[in-house]
């Protein structure tokens, strides 16, 4: 039987030696191993690509390591994914493993990118991009005990209710003997629940060096755990433990990835709960962790908010709201609406049932009815866009009035190209109104309900049917 610290029955075990974290990983270079094929997930995309909570799995663990002050950063990649893994890491070196041949094999592909870096380093992180529950605090305690252990390698353990799939942490005594693979254990070690969570902190010479020396196992694999015994041999091997057994659950195939997402989505809810926000039901709010919401803002129900959304403070979303890739000011109201990489300042209503496609800009006081649809267009401050409305690849000015049921006809089916429409500041577009662009409003101008605009309107002039036409005198279009 175990006990908590990794000892047995009957045994005195070694106390884990308090250590301070280290402030930053600024001097140490990571190797993260993403060259995997993860047959598991039964994808056609590589694992290390599969989003989680909005984002790949490979570039959680990148952005986790620049959170922990890390600059250095190198992404081990399959040939076939290498394109792909450097599009979704961002600013970090990618190498590749040609032959799929075990995380040792995987490790020594980076052996020139870190010896190529502009001071080479002493010290080398390597985790695993299909681990993406690991935190900032996680490595930097695990750097930290590495140090101060002076020995040249340190890796992480956990405790595991079900360690089923893991190799087994060996110790006699407390002090770390090696590691057993899953497949050599005995019956007595089964029961074992101390696993090699896979994170290791290395000395870089003696990394590379004796993973060049390790012989294959039966498998033709050389692997990162091998490395442990060799440690061993070498002086010791410092194993910290994970205070949260979560951080290590490796995502294999569907369900670890549904199980990850969930509890990354939970840490995200949670820390915007704590910064000052608002959410009135908490499990049906799905927010992904690249998304900023500022204090004072409530999310009600059923709100998506992904990708790079930033709201401020003061706002209210939803219900059942959609938001990708936006910028929204504060004291902003949207109501059960889909947004797209639109941009909105201050003191905007929205909805509820309208679409902003990519593109819009709503100035400050904008305010659209219900089912509006807008494309590629600015409309300016203190505009009304009434419902039922549809306004593409067009400029509003300020202070207009574009009553319900209004549309700018900005696609030619003869030519097959999208014109703009540009309408003036104080224009008035009546109920029902079509804009046939390429046309401008003038400002101040008028159209009445039901009119078809094939011709630009001068400022101030009011036009009325089908083609509209200047009517002087005749009183304009109705709003809504």
């Amino acid at each position: 039987m175990t006990t908590p610290n990794g000892g047995t029955a009957g045994t005195t075990p070694v106390a884990t030696p308090m250590t301070t974290p280290l402030a930053s990983l600024d001097a140490w270079t990571a190797v993260v191993l993403a060259a995997g094929p993860g047959t598991r997930m039964r994808s056609a995309m590589p694992k290390a690509l599969h989003p989680v909570a909005g984002v790949p799995m490979a570039r959680v663990v990148c952005d986790l390591l620049r959170e922990a002050g890390c600059q250095r950063i190198i992404v081990v990649a399959s040939p076939d994914a290498r394109d792909a893994i450097a599009a979704a890491v961002g600013d970090a070196q990618v190498v590749v493993q040609d032959t799929p041949r075990g995380t040792g094999a995987a490790t020594l592909a980076a052996r020139d990118g870190v010896a190529g870096a502009s001071s080479a380093p002493s010290q080398v992180l390597i985790a695993h991009a299909d681990m993406p529950l690991l935190t900032a605090r996680t490595l930097l305690e695990l750097a930290g005990r590495h140090v101060a252990s002076n020995r040249v390698m340190s890796f992480l353990t956990a405790y595991l209710d079900d360690p089923q799939g893991y190799a087994r942490v060996q110790r006699r005594a407390g002090t770390v003997q090696g590691v057993v693979p899953e497949a050599h254990l005995s019956g007595a070690m089964r029961g074992q629940p101390e696993v090699n969570a896979g994170l290791y902190a290395v000395d870089a010479n003696w990394l590379f060096e004796t993973l060049g020396a390790l012989p294959p196992n039966e498998d033709g694999d050389v692997t990162l755990a091998a490395l442990i015994g060799q440690a061993v041999e070498a002086g010791g091997v410092e194993a910290y433990q994970v205070t949260e057994a979560v951080e290590v659950q490796q995502v294999n195939d569907r369900i670890q990835l549904a199980t990850a997402e969930g509890v990354l989505r939970d840490r995200m809810r949670r820390r915007l709960m704590l910064a000052g926000v608002t959410l009135m039901d908490p499990p049906s709010t799905f927010i992904d962790t690249t998304v900023e919401v500022d204090a004072d803002t409530t999310i009600a129900p059923g709100v998506h908010l992904l990708g790079r959304t930033r709201i401020g403070g003061g706002c209210r979303i939803g219900p059942n709201a959609v938001i990708r890739d936006s910028d929204i000011a504060a004291n902003v109201e949207i109501g059960s609406s889909t947004i797209e990489e639109a941009t909105i300042h201050e003191g905007v209503t929205i909805g509820p049932y309208c679409h902003l496609r990519p593109g819009v800009t709503l100035e400050a006081d904008v305010h659209l009815g219900n089912y509006v649809e807008m494309k590629a267009s600015r409309i300016g401050a203190r505009t009304q866009v009434g419902h039922f409305s549809y306004v593409g690849d067009s400029d509003l000015g300020a202070d207009v009035n574009f009553a319900a049921g209004s549309i700018t006809a900005n696609y030619d089916e003869a030519t097959k190209i999208k014109s703009r429409t540009v309408i003036g500041a104080g224009a008035s577009i009546g109920s029902g109104t079509v804009l046939v662009a390429p046309i401008r409003v003038g400002e101040g101008a008028r159209t009445a309900a039901g009119s078809v605009v094939t011709r630009d309107i001068p400022d101030g002039a009011l036009v009325q049917g089908v083609p509209a036409r200047v009517r002087p005198g005749v009183e304009g279009g109705h709003s809504a």
